[in-house]
């Protein structure tokens, strides 16, 4: 079977450009060109794909062409033999351009190189991806850079940015924009950590953060009106934890969401003080809260006591999810009230799940709370704590009963747990897109679980959203203009 492997990775190119001569007849020309290359082409070539990249090195890029009959070749805008073999100078992030034309038709290739220490990664691809496109940041635990990148629907690289420090959660903002934040030393910020935005060709455009809060690093979640959502903490000290194992005296940290303008004013603003009481941070206060707290600038410990991770417009409500309370909140804007709490312990707001089951145990550890296009809501579930393998949730609320009734769960056989982070983002056609928390995989899967396009870093990388993106959302000849 090896062998067998091997001879049709010689003979693809050879293979595919027969197949190009063969469709062409008297009556309607068709352009052909088949492009290999040393270093080779990621992936390889496949005449109905437009973009590759290759890891060039610092003597740059080897290209073979072979043009059809009939076919007018050209590289880089240059007139060249239908069959040539090319050394282009190329550094890392330029790009060589390779046009076959006949019959009035053009078709163009574009080999991109990569930096030499863009992260590694595979690709499996088994069905035909909804999603135009995904942005993410694989990063390790310890970086001193990363890359934010979008990945095509191939999982091939199509724009990447080199991310100083120790980078985190990547987002696509209006007019094309990319913001990321600095991930901190310790495990939840204290400090505040704005996210720095950039224009898809590198341009620093000023940063994003709260105001009178410790900007928190976990949540950037652009409006249509220009505004976003962030979240973070604020201290408060002479708070009594001994009734949860905890100091008498101590200092907590409430979990604040603002929205934003982009003149960095706050619209709005809501705190879990007041709202969310100390006892609802239960079981969080033995698994992390007490033994991981942080240190304020003064030395004093603080005790993160909701964790905010993800906060979602919904209507006239905002729908935040809490980490450390293993449960949503639809908070009402007007009011500050909590219109109903789903999962963790139970308090008036509580919402009855359907089909039986400890609501308390609904999510364990959750991130990333949607609005789905039909109402429905779609969370990452963690499931720490719980003894089960992280899963994808959609939930429907019946309001008028006050109950949810969870109506789909995806879980991935290869993910066994994810201590931390993850994403799954429902597409308008019905598949999902599924960062895996603290793994170095993130997948497009079918709306029954089946994978699309998987594409895997290697062990001790992860991602901690991967974002969808929309045909015309973040067109690739829009990407490929920024890299050059």
């Amino acid at each position: 079977m090896r062998t067998l492997a091997w001879a049709l990775a010689i003979l693809a190119p050879a293979l595919a450009l027969l197949a190009y001569a063969a469709s062409a007849d008297s009556r309607s020309a068709r352009p052909g060109v088949v492009v290999s290359s040393s270093p080779a082409l990621i992936p390889s070539f496949h005449p109905g794909e437009s973009d590759y990249v290759s890891r060039c090195g610092r003597s740059g890029l080897r290209v073979r062409l072979r043009g059809a009959r009939g076919t007018t070749v050209r590289l880089d805008g240059r007139r060249v033999k239908r069959e040539s073999t090319h050394h282009v100078g190329l550094r890392a992030d330029e790009a060589v351009t390779i046009a076959g034309a006949a019959g009035g038709r053009v078709v163009r290739y574009y080999v991109r190189c990569l930096p030499r220490d863009f992260p590694r990664w595979t690709v499996r691809r088994t069905r035909s991806p909804q999603a135009a496109g995904y942005l993410t940041l694989p990063e390790r635990s310890t970086p001193k850079h990363a890359y934010v990148t979008v990945f095509d629907r191939n999982g091939v690289p199509l724009w990447w940015l080199r991310a100083p420090g120790k980078p985190f959660d990547a987002e696509l903002l209006l007019h094309h924009r990319i913001a990321w934040t600095q991930r901190p030393n310790q495990i939840f910020a204290t400090g505040s950590h704005p996210y720095e935005v950039h224009s898809l060709e590198g341009v620093p455009e000023g940063t994003i953060q709260g105001v009178g809060m410790a900007t928190d690093f976990h949540e950037l979640r652009a409006l249509p009106n220009g505004d976003c959502l962030v979240v973070g903490t604020t201290p408060r000290g002479g708070v009594d934890l001994r009734r949860f194992g905890g100091p008498s005296n101590a200092t907590v940290l409430d979990g604040v969401v603002q929205e934003i303008t982009p003149h960095g004013k706050v619209a709005w603003s809501w705190s879990s003080r007041g709202h969310i009481p100390l006892s609802a941070t239960g079981r969080w206060y033995r698994l992390s809260v007490l033994k991981d707290h942080e240190t304020l600038a003064g030395g004093q410990p603080a005790y993160d006591l909701v964790h905010f991770n993800s906060a979602e417009p919904d209507g006239r409500n905002v729908l935040i999810s809490s980490r450390h309370t293993d449960a949503l909140y639809e908070v009402e804007r007007a009011t500050g009230r909590i219109v109903w709490k789903l999962g963790g312990t139970r308090s008036d707001q509580t919402l009855a799940r359907a089909g039986g089951g400890k609501a308390r145990q609904l999510f364990g550890g959750q991130h990333d709370a949607r609005i789905a296009r039909d109402g429905t809501i779609t969370v990452h579930d963690n499931s720490t704590g719980w003894g089960r393998r992280p899963r994808v949730l959609r939930l429907r609320i019946d309001f008028a009963h006050r109950i949810a009734r969870v109506v789909q769960r995806l879980t991935d056989r290869s993910v066994r747990i994810a201590g931390c982070c993850g994403s799954a983002r429902k597409l308008p056609r019905g598949d999902w897109v599924v960062s895996w928390g603290f793994s170095p995989r993130f997948a497009e899967l079918t709306t029954s679980g089946k994978p699309v396009l998987e594409v895997d870093f290697p062990p001790g990388y992860f991602t901690y959203r991967a974002i969808p993106l929309l045909r015309g959302e973040l067109p690739a000849r829009t990407l490929r203009r920024a890299m050059d």
